[in-house]
């Protein structure tokens, strides 16, 4: 019998009307993962939501670690852990990241993946600015079937490029044009081939709301109906409304696509192929 797989959730709140966001995913955490080893990780929240975040992770049977004093950078918190799980011991472990403003309507525990790290693909596009977002798989939700393998490779990369980071989030100019690699960008680009991405027979199985702990930084900056669909979820979230929230991927999809972000399409690839830097498959 395989262990359990070994969940972990930073959680974050910074202001007391936001917790909405936090405590989102406790309400179907165990629909997901009924039986994983979950660590919640609170990143110097609001002093009076740590207990609450405290109280919600033992409730779902989870073990709770606070950070206190200045928060760790999300990028960090990824690598670390992935390096402290992998060099712990010799069995082959199975780590899954979550973000806390997830719900989750069916049990992921049966995702099976041949790859190093699997997520929801994210294709490469332009904003309205023009900046090229490179291609990545989003961190809310990354499931990494053998973390020491994962480790490795990331070792390796870094024996020939010391400085490699990858899950830094960072943007550069080259040519007059902006680039930016969101967090764990660099790590999918630098092993394309060894990268899954989830296909509807995941995504079905939970649903983001996108924002939860910095709703207020993202409204003044979008509008239209963006900016209508966002805070109606978020109201949804808020009331703890679980069946107005079930698919709401359909829509985020539906008008992040009308927004007027564009898409990069790589060139038609011969069957067989393999991905070229840069790419990710769906499914």
């Amino acid at each position: 019998m395989s262990d359990p797989v070994q969940v972990y959730i930073l959680t974050f709140c910074r202001k007391a009307e936001l917790f909405y966001g936090t405590e989102l995913i406790f309400r179907t955490l165990r629909v997901g993962f009924p039986n994983a080893h979950v660590t919640v990780v609170d990143n110097a929240s609001l002093p009076e939501m740590r207990e609450k975040i405290q109280s919600l992770a033992i409730e779902s049977a989870c073990n709770f670690r606070q950070i206190s004093g200045r928060s760790v950078a999300h990028h960090d918190f990824l690598e670390q852990t992935i390096r402290e799980v992998a060099t712990r011991g010799n069995q082959p472990a199975t780590v899954v990241f979550l973000d806390p403003d997830l719900c989750f309507w069916q049990s992921c525990e049966d995702f099976q993946f041949d790859s190093l790290i699997a997520g929801k693909g994210v294709s490469r596009w332009y904003d309205k600015l023009n900046t090229v977002t490179m291609p990545r798989i989003h961190t809310s939700f990354l499931w990494i079937p053998d973390v020491a393998k994962l480790w490795e490779a990331i070792r390796r990369i870094r024996f020939y490029y010391f400085d490699f980071q990858p899950f830094l989030s960072f943007s550069f100019n080259m040519d007059g044009v902006w680039y930016r690699y969101d967090t764990g960008a660099g790590l999918v680009n630098a092993m394309p081939d060894k990268v899954s991405c989830f296909a509807e027979e995941h995504m079905e199985r939970y649903d983001h709301i996108f924002a939860g702990s910095h709703m207020d930084w993202l409204l003044p900056i979008i509008g239209g109906e963006h900016k209508e669909m966002m805070f109606q979820i978020h109201q949804w979230a808020k009331e703890g409304n679980l069946q107005a929230l079930k698919g709401i991927r359909h829509r985020q999809d539906e008008v992040w696509e009308k927004a007027g972000y564009s898409q990069e399409r790589p060139p038609p690839r011969a069957a067989g192929t393999t991905l070229a830097p840069g790419e990710c498959t769906r499914g």
